[in-house]
């Protein structure tokens, strides 16, 4: 990891220095969406530089876990962007929040004409409206618990984009997360593919999209056992439950010796005037894999040992597939600053403009509970009295409901207050009821 942080810093580093270097002698600069930025005489090349930042403050009314109320920088982001040699553009975007290094989207898009594009880098994968909208245009302040927790993220990979009016589409192959901490074995890798039919009418205040996603992972190795790291993948889900500056996971499932992961996910977005709603459903699907012939001479030669590998297998069960799922329903409306805008290259909602006022609200539920066992002292069993075990996963389950408030002092400028309420239902936690009132100041430049 630390190899890809300090070469993204040495680029970020040299490209800003040499782009401005070129700037003094054959770039003029100008103003664009409110911020500065430079480009060549003949209009082959721009760039900018520049930075975007978030300051939260949260207060959380606690039900049983306390929660560390108080405010901080949860984005420093440094970014670089540029457009060169006509048909190329780039971004480089890195974050400092924290005291860490982390990061974000690190791409080239090649275009080719005003239909389509080719991606090669660091960025989200192409799944759910929600998982791919950038942080700095979510209208409310955190994506619901079940994009956090079910979404994709950001991987390494290659990805090609097509575009019509009543058609978008995207689909890449994708190597692991440059973010996760790196572990022996052969990476994991995934397809994943979003796809949209469209009416959104050039020139008019109104308009839809329907469509779904898909995602295939094979999970990464966490090293190697015995010689070999084909049965010791470990697959992981959480969510904080829209909180920044508390981020105990009150959502958590982790899935051991996991094989294959299929997302897939429906969603709908529609707007009139200055009216928009958007929704989305999410389900993934985790198949295991044990090594029972490991597992059993292990065991062998024990005070309580099987035998026979049926006696084995009969005993500590199947590793049958495990089934995580959620949806959210989100409204929003301007009270004022004109309408809302679709933009139809990434298929998504535009932020509103200086001066406007929004109202939103948002229900969410989302599901990490897979079990047909009996709990007892942090672990579930077929059958308590024999202490024959069972194999479920829980992470949890949560209902959570979110009322927001956006002022857009101008178009980089945005104050966010955010009041959220959680109805939890966990093994694992003791908490039912979780309230927390968010404020978010956020400028970018």
């Amino acid at each position: 990891m630390k190899k890809y942080i300090l070469l993204a810093i040495a680029v970020v580093a040299v490209g800003a220095h040499s782009f401005a270097q070129e700037a003094k002698k054959e770039m003029t600069s100008f103003m664009e969406d409110g911020l500065v930025k430079w480009r060549s005489e003949d209009k082959g090349v721009s760039f900018r530089v520049g930075a975007r930042v978030a300051i939260d403050g949260a207060y959380y009314f606690d039900d049983v876990t306390d929660r560390s109320s108080g405010f901080g920088l949860t984005e420093a982001r440094l970014r670089v962007y540029s457009t060169f040699a006509d048909d190329f553009d780039a971004k480089f975007d890195i974050d400092f929040a924290g005291n860490k290094v982390s990061i974000k989207d690190m791409y080239v898009r090649y275009h080719l004409g005003k239909s389509g594009m080719f991606y090669v880098g660091n960025y989200s994968e192409p799944f759910s409206a929600s998982n791919i909208q950038s942080s700095a245009n979510e209208n409310l302040m955190f994506k619901s618990p079940t994009v956090s927790a079910l979404g994709t993220g950001r991987a390494l990979g290659v990805s090609y984009r097509y575009y019509v009016d009543r058609f978008w589409g995207e689909a890449g192959m994708f190597s692991e997360k440059i973010s996760s901490n790196e572990s022996l074995g052969d990476k994991g890798w995934s397809f994943s593919t979003r796809l949209l039919f469209r009416h959104t009418p050039c020139g008019e205040d109104y308009g839809f999209h329907v469509g779904g996603s898909f995602n295939f992972r094979h999970a990464n190795a966490n090293g190697f056992d015995t010689g070999k790291d084909d049965h010791n993948r470990v697959f992981n889900v959480n969510s904080p439950l829209e909180s920044s500056i508390d981020e105990t996971n009150f959502l958590n499932a982790t899935v051991f010796n996991a094989d294959k992961v299929i997302r897939y996910g429906a969603e709908a977005i529609g707007f009139w005037r200055n009216l928009y709603v958007q929704g989305e459903y999410i389900g993934s699907n985790v198949s295991r894999n044990k090594d029972w012939e490991t597992l059993f001479k292990r065991q062998l030669g024990g005070l309580w040992d099987y035998d026979t590998m049926e006696a084995f297998m009969n005993w500590y069960g199947d590793d049958r597939d495990i089934n995580f799922n959620g949806y959210y329903a989100e409204l929003g409306w301007l009270i004022k600053g004109g309408n809302y805008k679709y933009n139809k290259t990434n298929a998504l909602m535009d932020r509103a403009g200086k001066g406007a006022l929004e109202l939103l609200f948002r229900y969410n539920h989302t599901d990490l509970d897979d079990v047909d066992g009996k709990w007892f002292d942090g672990r579930f069993y077929e059958d308590q009295a024999s202490g024959k075990p069972n194999n479920s996963v829980s992470g949890g389950t949560v209902d959570s409901f979110t009322l927001g408030l956006n002022y857009y002092v101008t178009n980089n400028l945005i104050v966010r207050v955010n009041y959220n309420y959680q109805n939890l239902t966990s093994y694992t936690f003791l908490d039912k009821n979780l309230n927390s009132l968010m404020c978010r100041l956020f400028f970018e430049f």
